[in-house]
């Protein structure tokens, strides 16, 4: 397994070994706030497993908003809050073969695991949903940032996933997923997640406003190509924009 930290939109590459986490110049992340100690956390890592540890700080660590005491074995997709900050784990199969989609079209249907992800979200178990939809939709963005040609059809798809997850966890990275999936792909939200989009912002906790920002520039530079209909969507994106704001 290949593991990897995403903080502030970068991915950190995880050698095997010790990694430290806190305020200190010489830890492997030096985090500048000040409610982290000075060494605050580590992350023991092997190519099997990466293994959280509190380093006696003062404000404590926290996974998935569940604050540990001692070790924690992280999964993909665990998200830690160490101070203000928040990062995620990835841990990714070193060969693409090894995955239960394969091919650009990866997430056209979420086979198996949609299935899966559906019945957790019925139940109200949104975090479990989070945990088997993570990988998959976190591989669809990389593609769609690498140019690869994802279909209309999958960006939907996808988009409705991350709608239904913000919902269920009042995560707003959902939001700035999409919102960076169509920045990436260089397109206009179909009208019915731009719709959804007005309920679910009102539920979630904060979204990245940054990120709305950027898309909708990217959209502006191609207004002059835009017709009517996606005229009017735009309109709704701006309204989402000044929603965001006032939150």
């Amino acid at each position: 397994m290949r593991h990897s930290l995403r903080y502030n939109d970068h991915d950190i590459y995880l050698p095997p070994g010790e990694f430290v986490i806190g305020r200190a110049a010489n830890c492997q992340l030096s985090l500048d706030d000040p409610l982290v100690s000075r060494n605050h956390a580590t992350l023991t890592v092997t190519p099997e497993a990466v293994v959280l540890a509190d380093l006696g700080s003062r404000n404590g660590v926290r996974v998935n908003s569940d604050r540990i005491e001692g070790k924690r074995a992280l999964s993909h997709g665990d998200q830690i809050s160490i101070g203000s900050q928040d990062m995620t784990l990835l841990s990714r199969r070193e060969l693409v073969a090894d995955t239960l989609i394969q091919g650009p079209e990866r997430a056209s249907t979420f086979g198996l695991l949609g299935i899966l992800a559906d019945k957790a979200l019925a139940m109200g178990r949104g975090d479990e949903a989070e945990k088997l939809l993570f990988e998959q939709l976190d591989q669809l963005l990389i593609d769609a940032q690498r140019g690869v040609t994802i279909s209309s059809e999958t960006a939907e798809r996808a988009s409705e996933y991350a709608l239904k997850l913000a919902i269920a966890t009042a995560n707003g990275r959902w939001v700035d997923y999409i919102f960076r999936l169509y920045t990436a792909l260089g397109r206009m939200c179909a009208g019915s997640i731009v719709d959804e989009l007005y309920t679910v912002l009102r539920k979630v906790k904060a979204v990245n406003l940054p990120v709305l920002r950027d898309y909708l520039d990217n959209l502006h530079e191609r207004t002059a190509n835009l017709g009517p209909a996606d005229r009017f969507l735009l309109s709704r994106l701006e309204g989402l924009e000044r929603l965001a704001a006032a939150k």
